[in-house]
């Protein structure tokens, strides 16, 4: 006799997104979670058809249950994001190669789910709804032609990608990238990136500050001054560790709550959130 999980796994089927209705119902379905931000960008943004990442979900009937996009890095490096309810994402995730992957989902009801994983960790979505705060004039966008400095900041960022990149990688970072910095006289000792905008959402993301310069505000204002420059835009959003509880007392300083706890997990990179 088949478990209930093996009667639901049989009656889902799996699809690759290949067309734009197809695309529309998982708009609507992944619509107003902030945390699946991501998704709903690269689903926006016709990403899907670029080559460097996919979009798979699961269905039942007329009836999306779930949604998983598996986003390539040149590194090699797979970011998966999944959303749906717990048997159609452990369906989707058994559809793929979680080699040198990680894995970002909702904790709720996915806290079991990864037995062989090399390490789980938590992470909080945390929204500002209401997007304010103060202009400052030690904060400025870098200019590529900051990339040593940049890149031996946040180079010190442990078990990150950014440990093994290049200079010149830097440079075409902040070529393609808007990330502000905070300077204390001429040092760059906090930094953090404008990750993307859907609609009036946007992302901040990569938020790092020196070690030797932590506890000293610089985190609050250079977000308050990154939260003044969008306060056109309606939602900020960022990701951070739910062990790293000064980062997290820095972003409630500047409004940020938490929207949702999720699911880090990781397949073999060693990367942490």
């Amino acid at each position: 006799m088949l478990s209930d999980y093996s009667s639901i796994k049989m009656a889902l089927e799996i699809k690759k997104l290949e067309g734009w209705f197809e695309k529309q119902k998982l708009m609507k379905y992944l619509k107003d979670n902030y945390d699946n931000f991501y998704m709903l960008f690269d689903l926006d943004n016709f990403n899907f058809f670029l080559g460097n990442s996919s979009f798979l979900y699961a269905k039942d009937g007329n009836d999306i249950r779930g949604v998983l996009l598996n986003y390539y890095h040149s590194s090699g490096i797979k970011d998966m994001w999944a959303y749906g309810d717990p048997s159609a994402t452990r369906e989707l995730l058994d559809s793929v190669d979680r080699t040198s992957s990680v894995i970002h989902v909702r904790a709720e009801g996915n806290e079991d789910s990864f037995p062989d994983a090399s390490k789980i960790y938590r992470e909080y979505c945390m929204i500002n709804a209401a997007p304010s705060g103060s202009p400052d004039r030690n904060v400025e966008v870098l200019s590529e032609d900051m990339y040593i400095q940049y890149g031996k900041l946040i180079s010190q960022w442990e078990n990150t990608r950014f440990v093994n990149m290049s200079m010149e990688e830097f440079r075409n970072l902040l070529g393609y990238s808007t990330v502000f910095g905070y300077f204390a006289g001429d040092k760059l000792v906090s930094v953090a990136t404008l990750g993307a905008i859907w609609k009036g959402w946007f992302v901040i993301s990569s938020v790092f500050t020196d070690p030797g310069y932590r506890n000293r505000g610089y985190v609050q204002k250079l977000l308050s001054a990154m939260l003044h420059r969008y306060s056109n835009l309606d939602t900020a959003i960022l990701f951070v560790n739910k062990d790293n509880a000064p980062a997290i007392r820095a972003y409630s300083k500047v409004n940020f709550s938490i929207y949702s706890e999720d699911l880090w997990v990781d397949y073999g990179t060693g990367l942490v959130p």
